[in-house]
């Protein structure tokens, strides 16, 4: 996440300040793991799901992390000529850089899949229930970041998940896709 490992990006210096802010923070988050309160492991006989409970203080530095990658993902690519984000760049990149991501209700969901805790992928093209999103995996975390304006519908799960106090981070089996099942989860 370090501004200065791609220095053809050509960063502003706002975003250069949060991007290193960013840094501090993923240290926290994943190795310090200073916002866990607490595991709930997979119950053996009814369900293949576990959750990672961090505290609520984590959800905006964690969206700004997930935002932060897409962005400089989009801009590599870009100078490639290809393309992430589509029209939601410019709307993306200003929040970013404006602070107001945490006041424009972007919507986000993590799965955690201990097996793949090595993995490293890029931010790429994603559907999450028929809404433009981007998928990322590091560290076993799989980021999913809701890139269109329209809200997720009231009785999706997703949103449910979302609206809890706490950041609830799902832990699945890899063999397992992130979306079966969910309503069981849901239910524990």
């Amino acid at each position: 996440m370090q501004a200065e490992d791609n220095p053809t990006l050509m960063l502003c210096e706002s975003c250069i300040k949060r991007f290193d802010r960013t840094v501090a923070f993923t240290i926290e988050f994943f190795k310090d793991r200073k916002f866990l309160k607490k595991t709930t492991e997979p119950d053996y006989y009814d369900t293949f799901f576990g959750a990672e409970h961090h505290h609520k203080a984590s959800r905006t530095a964690l969206l700004y992390f997930i935002v932060g990658l897409a962005l400089k993902q989009h801009l590599i690519l870009a100078s490639q000529g290809e393309d992430l984000l589509g029209t939601s760049f410019e709307r993306l990149a200003q929040d970013y850089n404006g602070r107001f991501l945490e006041e424009n209700d972007y919507q986000f969901w993590v799965a955690f899949q201990p097996e793949y805790s090595a993995t490293l992928s890029p931010p790429q093209r994603a559907r999450v229930e028929d809404l433009n999103a981007v998928e990322t995996c590091i560290l076993g975390y799989r980021f999913f970041l809701i890139t269109d304006r329209r809200p997720l519908p009231p009785e999706s799960l997703i949103r449910k998940l979302a609206q809890k106090d706490d950041v609830i981070i799902m832990q699945v089996e890899a063999s397992e896709d992130l979306f079966k099942d969910f309503d069981a989860f849901m239910k524990a």
